[in-house]
C-alpha cells in the first residue's frame, strides 16, 4: 500500500491575495484530509511512523519487524535515496518546503491515530519539525543516533540525543548503585565502516541524481555531485593506506617519549549535525586556531599537541594545511602531530587531556580518567566531569587545571548512559542489523507499555545555560 501526495497542490502558488490563498488552504487540507482517510485502514494495533534513517535497509528492516510483531508501521519517503532504501508498503512520499511539512506531518500522525514516530538525527531540519509538533500533539518521539559507546552499541531516546538528550547536562543519582556497577560490553561487526560508506555513497548518489527539484528543497546534507564526491572518496581511502606508515611512527613517538605529556584534539566531520546550534559557535577551523594559541601561550614547554582528523573526513578535509600553519605562525610546529587514522581510545589513554566541541570522543576522555575540556554543547558537559568552557579565553586555564573527576564517578556515569541510552546493534553490518531492528522493538514496546508520559531518569544535577563562545 502506497500513498502518493502531490505536494504542489498542498502548497499552492504564491497567491498575493491573502484571503484568496487562505482559502484555497483550507480547500487543500480538506482534500488531502479526504484523500489519506480512503487510503490509510482502520486502526488495529499502535501506529508507528517512521522518517528519515541511517543511510541503508535498517529501517526497512525495522518497519517490517514492527508489522510482523504487533504494530502498524509507516514510512514517509523524502527523496530518491530514501525510496532506495524502503521498498515495499505502507509508504508515504513528501515533497516540499519546511513550512509545507510542517502543516502535512500535523495532518497526518493527529488525523490517523500515529502512537510514535521514530527518526535518525534529531537535528535535521524536517525531524526538528516533527519533534516540535510531536510535543503538541503528545505523541512520544524515538530518536536513534550512532552510539555514544561504539563498537556494539546504537544509541535510542526518547525525545532527542547529544544535547537535546533526555539526560542532557544531568548526572546519575545515588539510587540503584548496585545495578550500574557493571556494563556490558559491546560486540564489534567489523563489516560496519565498510558498509556504512558502501550505503552512503549509494545512498547521496542515488538522491542526488534522482531527486527532484521539490525534494531537495528539505536535504539534510548538501553533498557534492556525483563525480567530485566519488573522487573524495577514493582520495580517502588513497590517503589511508599512504599515511599509515607516517601515522604509526607518529603514534610510536608519542607513547614512547611523550607519554602523558601530550593533548589530543579530535576534530569532527566538518557536516556534522553537532556542529550546528549544538556547537556555539564552534567549528574545527575555530577549535583548531584557537586551542593552537592557547596551547602556545600557556601549556607546558615540554608537551606536544596531537590533532586526529576523522575518518569520514579525511579524503575531504584541508584540515592539515591548515593547523600546520597556525603551528607555524606560533612558533610551535615541532610539537604538533597530526594523525587521520589509528586507535583514538590508546592515544587518549596515555594522553595529558583532551580538548574536544562536542564529540562523543569525550566519553573516552572519562573513561581514561584524563583531563577533558568541552567548548560545545554536550550530552556529558558538566562541571563535575569537564572543564566547561563558555568563552575561547577560558580554554587558556584548561592546559594547567588537571581536574579528573574520581573513577567511581565517571565508572556510575558511563554505566549510566549505557543503561538509559544505549542498546545492542549496530546499523549498517548485517549482523548488527538483525541486532539492532529487535533493540528497537523492545525499546518501542517499553515506551507504548509506559504510555505516553515519559519520566525522565532521577538525576542529581542539571546543566547550566551555555553562553555563546567568543
Amino acid at each position: 500500500m502506497s500513498v502518493q501526495h502531490d505536494t504542489d497542490l498542498k502548497a499552492g502558488r504564491s497567491d498575493a491575495d491573502g484571503v484568496a490563498g487562505a482559502r484555497g488552504s483550507r480547500l487543500i487540507n480538506l482534500a488531502l484530509r479526504r484523500k489519506l482517510s480512503k487510503r490509510f485502514p482502520s486502526k488495529s494495533a499502535p501506529r508507528v511512523l517512521f522518517l528519515q534513517g541511517p543511510v541503508g535497509p535498517f529501517f526497512r528492516k525495522a518497519q517490517a519487524l514492527l508489522n510482523d510483531s504487533g504494530f502498524d508501521a509507516w514510512r514517509v519517503c523524502f527523496n530518491a535515496g530514501d525510496r532506495l532504501f524502503a521498498r515495499g508498503g505502507k509508504s508515504l512520499h513528501f515533497s516540499g518546503t519546511a513550512d509545507v511539512w510542517r502543516d502535512w506531518f500535523t495532518e497526518i500522525v493527529g488525523e490517523h491515530g500515529f502512537d510514535h514516530v521514530v527518526l535518525f538525527g534529531c537535528e535535521r531540519e524536517i525531524h526538528k519539525i516533527a519533534i516540535e509538533q510531536c510535543a503538541t500533539l503528545n505523541i512520544p518521539v524515538l530518536s536513534l543516533e550512532e552510539g555514544y559507546i561504539r563498537p556494539g552499541f546504537v544509541t535510542m531516546e526518547v525525545g532527542g540525543n547529544n544535547w537535546r538528550s533526555p539526560i542532557a547536562g544531568l548526572l546519575p543519582s545515588d539510587k540503584d548503585d548496585e545495578k550500574r556497577r557493571e556494563r556490558t560490553r559491546g560486540t564489534n561487526f567489523p563489516s560496519s565502516f565498510g558498509a556504512m560508506a558502501t550505503y552512503a555513497f549509494t545512498y547521496f548518489s542515488v538522491r542526488g541524481v534522482f531527486s527532484t527539484l521539490s525534494e531537495r528543497k528539505l536535504f539534510h546534507k548538501h553533498k557534492r555531485s556525483l563525480a567530485p564526491e566519488a573522487f573524495y572518496w577514493i582520495k580517502n581511502y588513497y590517503r589511508k593506506f599512504r599515511n599509515l606508515g607516517s601515522n604509526y611512527r607518529t603514534m610510536e613517538r608519542l607513547l614512547e617519549h611523550h607519554d602523558k605529556k601530550y593533548y589530543i584534539v579530535p576534530l569532527q566531520v566538518h557536516d556534522d549535525s553537532q556542529l550546528g546550534a549544538a556547537a556555539s559557535g564552534w567549528n574545527n577551523q575555530k577549535l583548531i586556531l584557537k586551542s593552537i594559541v592557547s596551547f602556545a601561550r600557556n601549556a607546558p614547554p615540554t608537551h606536544q599537541l596531537v590533532f586526529k582528523i576523522h575518518p569520514m573526513e579525511r579524503g575531504h578535509s584541508q584540515d592539515k594545511q591548515f593547523i600546520r600553519q597556525v603551528g607555524v605562525l606560533n612558533n610551535v610546529s615541532d610539537r604538533i602531530h597530526i594523525l587521520d587514522s589509528g586507535s583514538l581510545g590508546l592515544m587518549t589513554r596515555h594522553a595529558a587531556g583532551m580538548v574536544t566541541i562536542n564529540s562523543t570522543s569525550g566519553l573516552s576522555a572519562l573513561q581514561h580518567g584524563i583531563p577533558l575540556a568541552v567548548l560545545g554543547q554536550a550530552f556529558y558537559r558538566h562541571p563535575a566531569l569537564a572543564f566547561c568552557v563558555n568563552k575561547g579565553i577560558e580554554l587558556d586555564s584548561f592546559w594547567s587545571s588537571g581536574h579528573v573527576a574520581p573513577v567511581a564517578q565517571r565508572r556510575d556515569y558511563l554505566n549510566w548512559i549505557a543503561q538509559e541510552c544505549l542498546h545492542p546493534g549496530d546499523y549498517y553490518a548485517y549482523e548488527g542489523i538483525e541486532v539492532a531492528v529487535n533493540s528497537l522493538l523492545e525499546k518501542l514496546r517499553a515506551v507504548d507499555a509506559a504510555g505516553r508520559v515519559v519520566e525522565l531518569p532521577e538525576a542529581s544535577n542539571v546543566m547550566p545555560l551555555l553562553a555563546q563562545s567568543q
